[in-house]
């Protein structure tokens, strides 16, 4: 079978399926994804070392490494206004993760959040696409982990701004 191994996925106890991603759709997603910014790795270094140096408590210390961050975002409106790439290590997956920047609106906090979640990285690619960021949408986090321990997460979009 043509197509790309990506991960696998328990559907019922004792189970497991091979899922993959056929040529013709991984690469109609690549020629989305090329006009994604190239994510700017000084403003990451930057962003470390200012929250380290404002840090003030154990949790402020360890949000730079906070590998769950995107989870604490579950059931809160976001409004993404822009994202970025960059290159995954990740052996699973599409090869990049997203940087989303924009307003954590259930707070009012700016946010930037990483993700490689593949719902929500072609979500946000294709909203990206159509010229339609900033979007407001929520992300979902699935209750149940898969068998492999992963939380399956997607991004439910609610508005979408008028293409300009």
């Amino acid at each position: 079978m043509e197509g790309r191994i990506v991960t696998t996925a328990a559907t019922s106890p004792g189970t497991e399926i091979t899922q993959v991603i056929r040529d013709h759709t991984m690469e109609q997603w690549v020629q989305m994804s090329v006009g994604i910014p190239d994510a700017d790795d000084s403003e990451a270094l930057d962003n470390i070392l200012s929250a380290l140096l404002n840090a003030d408590s154990i949790d402020a210390f360890n949000a730079p490494w906070d590998t769950a961050a995107g989870e604490k975002l579950a059931g809160h409106k976001l409004r993404i206004e822009s994202i970025a790439k960059r290159a995954s290590d990740y052996a699973d997956g599409l090869g990049i993760y997203l940087v989303a920047k924009g307003v954590d609106l259930s707070t009012g906090e700016p946010l930037t959040w990483a993700t490689s979640a593949i719902a929500v990285v072609a979500t946000l690619t294709r909203v990206h696409y159509l010229g339609q960021l900033p979007v407001i949408g929520e992300l979902i986090v699935a209750d149940k982990p898969t068998k492999r321990g992963y939380r399956p997460q997607h991004f439910q979009v609610l508005t979408m701004e008028p293409r300009r």
